[in-house]
C-alpha cells in the first residue's frame, strides 16, 4: 500500500525576533520605511514592539545579513534602510532550478490579486480611490525619474511606490484576510524573481491606471480582468528573462 503524508509534523517554537523581522519586512514593503530612511533606534523598536533590545539586536542582524539595512555601530550610528542588491546571475540560474516554484507564486498571485481587486471594486471607499490616484500620480513621478537616471535609489523608489499601489488595492477590499493573503503573495513572487528589476523599463506603470479606473467606476469584472492581465504581463517578462 502507498505510504501517506503524516497527518500531523512536529511543531516549531517561533523565536521572538522572528516575529519583529516579520513586522519590520511588511513595514519595508508597505513603503512605511524606504531605502535611506533612518529606522528607530534599538531602544525605540524594543519600546514600540514590546520585546527586548537583544531581541531587536537578533531582528536587525538578520535584516542586515538580508542586505535590507546597513548597521552603523557607535555613537551617532543606527539603522538605514537600502535598496535590496541582486547578483543577476545567480538569480537566474537558481530560478531555471525552480520553475515550478516561480509558477506556483505567479498562480498564487493571479488567485490572490484578482479576488481583492473584485472585492476592492465593490467596497471601495472615496478615501481609498484618493489614496490610489495618490501612489499612482507618485508612481508616473518615479518612473519618469526613473527612466532618466537609471540607479539603484530610483529603481527601488518606484518599486516600493508599485508594492504600497497593490496593498492600498487589497486593504480597499474591506478583508483583513485578504490584505495579508495578499502581502504573502507579493512576497512570494518578489523573493525569488528581484533580480529581475534591477532596472526600470518604460511600461513599468502599465495596467495600474486602467485597473485603477475600473475600481473608481465599481466594475469589479473589468477590475479583475486587468489585474490578472497585469500579473500575467509580469510573469511573460520573467519567462523571457529565463530564457536569455
Amino acid at each position: 500500500m502507498p505510504t501517506s503524508k503524516p497527518a500531523l509534523v512536529p511543531v516549531r517554537q517561533i523565536a521572538a525576533h522572528e516575529l519583529v523581522v516579520d513586522q519590520m519586512r511588511r513595514a519595508l514593503e508597505r513603503g512605511q520605511f524606504r531605502p535611506g530612511d533612518r529606522l528607530p533606534t534599538e531602544r525605540e523598536l524594543s519600546d514600540v514592539l514590546d520585546v527586548s533590545r537583544t531581541t531587536v539586536r537578533a531582528a536587525v542582524a538578520v535584516l542586515e545579513k538580508e542586505g535590507l539595512i546597513t548597521v552603523r555601530r557607535g555613537r551617532g550610528g543606527g539603522f538605514t534602510v537600502q535598496a535590496p542588491h541582486y547578483d543577476a546571475a545567480v538569480m537566474r540560474r537558481e530560478m531555471r532550478r525552480n520553475k515550478r516554484a516561480i509558477r506556483d507564486a505567479f498562480d498564487y498571485r493571479v488567485i490572490v490579486e484578482t479576488g481583492a481587486t473584485r472585492m476592492a471594486a465593490e467596497r471601495r471607499r472615496a478615501t481609498d480611490v484618493t489614496e490610489l490616484r495618490r501612489l499612482l500620480k507618485d508612481m508616473d513621478s518615479a518612473l519618469q525619474t526613473g527612466m532618466n537616471d537609471q540607479s539603484a535609489q530610483h529603481t527601488a523608489d518606484f518599486q516600493t511606490l508599485d508594492s504600497a499601489f497593490h496593498l492600498a488595492i487589497a486593504q480597499a477590499s474591506q478583508n483583513d484576510r485578504l490584505a495579508e493573503a495578499v502581502a504573502d503573495a507579493r512576497r512570494r513572487m518578489w523573493l525569488p524573481v528581484g533580480a529581475i528589476f534591477g532596472r526600470l523599463e518604460p511600461n513599468a506603470n502599465d495596467y495600474h491606471e486602467s485597473i485603477l479606473e475600473a475600481i473608481a467606476n465599481r466594475d469589479p469584472e473589468l477590475a479583475a480582468t486587468q489585474m490578472e492581465a497585469h500579473i500575467n504581463d509580469t510573469r511573460h517578462t520573467v519567462e523571457s528573462w529565463l530564457k536569455r
